[in-house]
C-alpha cells in the first residue's frame, strides 16, 4: 500500500534528521539540569514525601502535548521544504496528494511517539533519583487515556499544520500558520485555571472542543482528585464524549486538510489567507 510506504519513508527520514536527534537528547538534558537545581539543598529535604498523583499526571500531560505540538510543526516544515525544492512534484508522480499527506502525518507521528516515550523514560529515571517518585501512583485511567489523547491530539494538530504548510510560500511568510498554532496551544496558557478549577462549566465545555480536548482532559484527569469535593475521577461519560468529539474532529480535519493539500500543494507565490484556506477546505474534491 502506498500510504504504508510513504509512512515508512517519513519515519526513516525523521529518525535520521539531526534536528530530531538534537531535540531528543536536548529536552532530557535540560530537564535533568532543572531537576538537579530544583532539588538542591533544602529543596531535596522537602521532597522526602512522594508527590501527589495529580502532579505526575500533569507533568506527563505537558510532555505528551509538547511532543505532539513539536511533531506537528515538523510536518509543516517538511511540507514547506519539499514545496520550495519542487521535490513534491516528483513525489506526486507516484502517490496522490492525500496519500502523501496521510503518510507524512502518520510517519512523523510514529517518530514523535518514540521521542516522547524516550522523554518520559528519562524524566522518570532522573526524577526518581532525587525524589520518591513512583508511576505506581498513577491509576488505570491515566495509562489508558493519556496515550490515546496524545495520538488523536497529534493527528489533529499535524493535519492542521500539514494543510497550512501546503498553502505557505515559505516559512518566513507565515500567514495563517501563526493563528493556527495558537488554537491547540491556548489551553497551556490557562493551565493553572484548568488545574485549580477542573470542574468549572467553562473548563468542562472546553474538554469537548476538538482542538482543546487533549490538553484540557489530561489536565483535568490529573487534577480532579486533588481539588474536587469527593469526586475521585472525571466521570466516565465525559471521557467517552471527549474521545468521540476528538475522533470526529480528527476525521473532519484529515478530510479538510486533504482538500487544502490537493489545492495548495502545487500553488506558488502569495500565501493564502485564513478565508482562502477555509474555502479550499470546503471545496468538493474532483
Amino acid at each position: 500500500m502506498r500510504i504504508g510506504r510513504t509512512t515508512r519513508w517519513e519515519i526513516t527520514r525523521a529518525l535520521r534528521s539531526k534536528q530530531y536527534l538534537v531535540m531528543t537528547l536536548l529536552i532530557p538534558a535540560l530537564a535533568a539540569a532543572g531537576i538537579v537545581a530544583a532539588t538542591a539543598g533544602e529543596a531535596r529535604a522537602a521532597l522526602r514525601e512522594p508527590p501527589p498523583p495529580y502532579l505526575i499526571g500533569v507533568i506527563l500531560a505537558m510532555i505528551l502535548f509538547i511532543g505532539a505540538f513539536m511533531s506537528g510543526v515538523m510536518v509543516l516544515y517538511s511540507v514547506v521544504k519539499e514545496k520550495q525544492n519542487r521535490v513534491v512534484e516528483i513525489i506526486l508522480s507516484s502517490v496522490s496528494a492525500t496519500e502523501m499527506m496521510v503518510g507524512k502525518v502518520l510517519g512523523q507521528g510514529a517518530a514523535g511517539l518514540l521521542q516522547v516515550s524516550f522523554w518520559v523514560a528519562c524524566a522518570y529515571a532522573i526524577a526518581s533519583r532525587f525524589a520518591p517518585v513512583s508511576l505506581a501512583e498513577l491509576e488505570l485511567v491515566h495509562w489508558v487515556t493519556y496515550p490515546l489523547y496524545f495520538t488523536l491530539g497529534y493527528l489533529f494538530i499535524a493535519s492542521l499544520y500539514a494543510a497550512v504548510g501546503a498553502a505557505m510560500k515559505d516559512i518566513q511568510s507565515g500567514g495563517a500558520s501563526g493563528l493556527v498554532g495558537l488554537v491547540p496551544y491556548a489551553p497551556i496558557l490557562f493551565a493553572q485555571i484548568i488545574i485549580t478549577q477542573p470542574e468549572s462549566l467553562l473548563v468542562r465545555l472546553a474538554g469537548f472542543f476538538p482542538p482543546f480536548v487533549p490538553s484540557v482532559m489530561m489536565f483535568r484527569i490529573g487534577a480532579v482528585p486533588l481539588v474536587s469535593n469527593g469526586l475521585r475521577q472525571v466521570p466516565a461519560w465525559e471521557i467517552a464524549l471527549s474521545f468521540a468529539s476528538l475522533l470526529l474532529g480528527v476525521v473532519a480535519m484529515m478530510r479538510f486538510a486533504a482538500r487544502i493539500f490537493e489545492t495548495g500543494l502545487l500553488m506558488y507565490g502569495k500565501s493564502p489567507s485564513v478565508r482562502e484556506l477555509w474555502r479550499w477546505g470546503l471545496r468538493r474534491r474532483r
